[in-house]
């Protein structure tokens, strides 16, 4: 499948650094092991909270993640990274009767009207990195395998295998030096781009070792 025109003049882009194939929007590849951010799923959020929290789940079959995944309102179940997930967008607590729980992820502010939460997959070796981009609404990611570095005008962190983090809005940069495994999730309004490419800043190199 093609990826549509919007993506593809993302990427005909000039720049220092490459962009990321799929830049999170794109179907995933029949290679699962493609370097590179690929949509996994799209949900839409109606009437929405002002704040949500993304629950990460693990099960050992995606027919025991689909039956939990019946007693939630907001769900999506996929097989990522030789793993079956279950992600559930609800309240700060929410009750499982089964699969082991990763991570809990937020608050995560929404926006009034419809939401679409952009699930992806990614799969970045060794010294891959993004370049500057920001989003209308906030990222979040869960690290599988590997670390990840992220930089903003206000923040530098190296988020180990099992940490998670948050970036509300602004230009940021994704690295990873030694290669990582993420899934990934984008909150937007309906109907607005999930990404928008560069902004009025220069990362340093932090996230370059």
């Amino acid at each position: 499948m093609s990826l549509p025109f919007a993506l593809l003049a993302l990427v005909a882009m000039t720049a220092d650094v490459p962009p990321v194939p799929g830049l999170c929007l794109a179907p995933v590849p029949t290679d699962r092991d493609t370097p590179g951010c690929y949509k996994t799923d799209e949900v839409e959020l109606i009437d929405a909270p002002p704040e949500i929290y993304w629950h990460i789940s693990e099960f050992p079959t995606l027919a025991a993640a689909n039956a939990e995944a019946k007693r939630h309102k907001w769900v999506s179940v996929t097989r990522i990274h030789s793993r079956n997930w279950l992600y559930v967008l609800s309240d700060r607590s929410i009750v499982q009767q089964s699969g082991k729980k990763r991570a809990v992820v937020g608050p995560l502010k929404t926006a009034p009207g419809i939401q679409v939460a952009h699930f992806a997959e990614a799969v970045f070796p060794p010294g891959m990195r993004t370049r500057v981009h920001s989003h209308p609404g906030p990222e979040a990611f869960y690290v599988v395998e590997g670390s990840q570095c992220m930089e903003s005008p206000t923040d530098r962190q190296v988020v180990q295998a099992g940490g998670t983090y948050i970036v509300d809005s602004g230009p940021h940069i994704q690295a990873a030096p030694r290669g990582r495994r993420n899934l990934v999730l984008i909150l937007v309004p309906k109907g607005t781009a999930a990404l928008t490419p560069g902004g009025n800043w220069t990362p340093s190199d932090f996230c370059d070792n």
